[in-house]
This record gives structure tokens, C-alpha cells and sequence, in this order.
């Protein structure tokens, strides 16, 4: 019985230790000049595309938070890279309409401005 508890604590362990996402780079960039407030979380890495108006990729499991204001989006990675957004906490959406596209490109620009992936 001892060992069967001993089991299950190191499933419990090992299954928190992928859900959170370890070993990963986990940053966050957040900006309040008084009149705007900006919060960039990443983890994992993310690639945008030529002209920066876009994400192109994110590592598997790796994800984008931004929050600008009352603007925000998730953008998250699958096992197999496969990018899901959720905008303005709306539901999870793989392919977004104009109006998202714009807003997308302008945070990426900001987000590229606060020196997200300046490495």
C-alpha cells in the first residue's frame, strides 16, 4: 500500500511538471506609464513572421499572453504546433477574421517594441 501511495505522489509530480509548462522560458513583460498598461507572458519561444504583422510559430506547448488595456489575446501551442487564439477572452479559434488580424498586428509590433524576443 506504501508503494502504491509512493506511485501515485510521482504521477501527481510528474504530471503538474508538464502542465506548468517546465522547462520552458517563462517571461513577462509588463508596462504601466500612466496611461496604458501592457502585459506580454510567454513561454516557450515565438517566431513571427516576415513583416512582423503575424505569429508564425510557437515552440510545442509554448503559449502568448498580451494585455494591452481592455485588449488582450491567448495564443497557444499544441504537442504538434498547431497555434489556437482566444481574443478578448473570447473562444479558442484557429484562424481569425480581419478585424482580429489588424489588432494582432499592432500587438506584435508592440510586442516586438517592449523587446519581446530581442535576444
Amino acid at each position: 500500500m506504501e508503494n502504491f501511495k509512493i506511485t501515485i505522489v510521482a504521477i501527481g509530480l510528474l504530471v503538474l511538471a508538464f502542465g506548468c509548462h517546465m522547462n520552458q522560458r517563462h517571461t513577462v513583460i509588463a508596462e504601466n506609464n500612466g496611461h496604458e498598461n501592457t502585459r506580454i507572458e510567454y513561454g516557450g519561444r515565438t517566431y513571427f513572421n516576415y513583416d512582423s504583422t503575424a505569429i508564425a510559430k510557437i515552440t510545442p506547448n509554448g503559449f502568448v499572453k498580451y494585455k494591452k488595456d481592455d485588449q488582450s489575446f491567448v495564443a497557444e501551442s499544441d504537442n504538434s504546433g498547431n497555434i489556437t487564439y482566444r481574443i478578448n477572452g473570447g473562444e479558442k479559434q484557429t484562424a481569425l477574421n480581419a478585424e482580429d488580424k489588424v489588432f494582432l498586428a499592432q500587438a506584435v509590433k508592440d510586442m516586438i517594441k517592449h523587446g519581446h524576443y530581442k535576444d
